[in-house]
């Protein structure tokens, strides 16, 4: 006898309700995301073209229910808005234009102020371009720290990648096409050209696109393509633990200086333990002054 297959939902309860959708393939929308935009009284979106989209992909009909446009620009009038929603015993589902909400995309300020009324915020799980690049990587998934967008300005980027240089963990970021090269030319400088990074660009898409390799070979992959397009998440391989200062480093670094220049002998430690080659010279300047 075949079993009863068919998903049984429980009736919305009066909430915020953040819908995961998908970052590629619309296939990877959940039934459960489908059955909130199904049933929520009021929908918002980041971009509401981007949800009457899909709602028409999964034959979703409105019912003449509102949709509301809710981003970073929103001001606390439209919060308010959905708080009198909520006492009104409302369901509100919010998507943003792809993947999970607040995830470097907008819903921060909007589910604090929804917590802080005292209303319930449901997470329908879904689609995420941290979690896909990060499982097909190859990459450490023990441990992993995602950093958003790195800074547009190099020094202020310089300064974020030597922060998260120091987490022992694998590092995941988002970067525009236009960027790429200097980002990735910022992290030789943290982490040492022969450190391993992951490019994923597409994530589910088409054309999707996975690069592994060291960040030199890399950057010289990627300049040769001259048509650099789409959304790309960056993964970097957690800094080796030792690091400057210890007594391997500092014996190498003294036995490559008796037999090389102080530029030469940085250079050789550094990539040896993929370092940041300014921290090596340092280190180089402090044990020629001894």
């Amino acid at each position: 006898m075949k079993k009863d297959l068919q998903i049984k939902f429980p009736q919305l309860e009066p909430a915020l309700y953040l819908v995961s959708t998908p970052i590629g393939t619309a296939a990877d929308f959940s039934y459960r995301g489908v059955n909130v935009l199904t049933n929520a009284d009021i929908l918002l979106a980041e971009d509401t073209r981007f949800l009457k989209k899909l709602l028409r992909i999964f034959d979703i009909d409105l019912n003449k229910r509102p949709v509301r446009i809710y981003n970073d620009n929103s001001d606390s009038l439209v919060r308010s808005k959905c708080l009198v929603d909520l006492k009104n015993q409302k369901s509100i589902a919010y998507c943003c234009d792809a993947g999970t909400p607040l995830i470097s995309d907008p819903g921060y300020k909007l589910v604090k102020a929804v917590i802080d009324s005292g209303y319930e915020v449901r997470s329908i799980p879904g689609a995420s371009s941290v979690l896909v690049a990060l499982c097909q990587s190859g990459l450490p998934s023990d441990r992993f720290c995602f950093g958003g967008f790195p800074p547009s300005r190099r020094i202020q980027r310089q300064e974020f990648f030597r922060i998260f240089s120091q987490i022992p963990a694998t590092l995941i970021f988002f970067e525009s096409p236009r960027r790429l090269v200097a980002t990735l030319e910022d992290l030789q400088e943290i982490f040492g050209e022969d450190h391993f990074v992951v490019i994923c660009r597409e994530l589910t898409k088409q054309y999707e696109d996975n690069k592994r390799g060291t960040i030199i070979k890399l950057i010289s992959e990627i300049k040769r393509n001259r048509n650099l397009r789409g959304e790309f998440t960056l993964l970097v391989d957690r800094k080796k633990s030792v690091g400057p200062g210890t007594n391997q480093i500092v014996s190498d670094l003294t036995s490559e200086l008796q037999r090389s220049s102080l530029r030469d002998a940085v250079v050789a430690v550094a990539e040896k333990y993929s370092l940041s080659k300014k921290e090596t010279y340092k280190l180089g300047l402090k044990i020629l002054k001894k």
